[in-house]
């Protein structure tokens, strides 16, 4: 059985080149890329963007972060999703 509640480590990058916003990766989830305009919203659409991705697939191991080579506007930080609300939600 799947578990209903993941925890991925994102990468955070904060940009200011076109106004000030971030953008969150994972190379755990490869392909998802979101953003936000600050970290609350960015966050909540990591979450979005991890659950749409992972919907109807075999969850991806977990990667260490601490192997990830960060530039100096990233951090890592971690993002829950809780699947099966996820899917209440979107009706699936």
């Amino acid at each position: 059985m799947k578990q209903d509640i993941l925890n991925y480590p994102v990468i955070l990058t904060e940009y200011t080149d076109d106004g000030h916003y971030y953008v969150v990766t994972s190379p755990n989830i490869p392909g998802m890329v979101t953003d936000g305009k600050n970290l609350t919203e960015a966050l909540t659409h990591a979450e979005d963007a991890m659950a749409t991705m992972l919907d109807g697939i075999d969850y991806p191991a977990v990667q260490d972060p601490k192997l990830w080579k960060l530039k100096d506007n990233q951090l890592v930080t971690w993002v829950t999703v809780n699947m099966t609300k996820w899917l209440t939600q979107h009706d699936q």
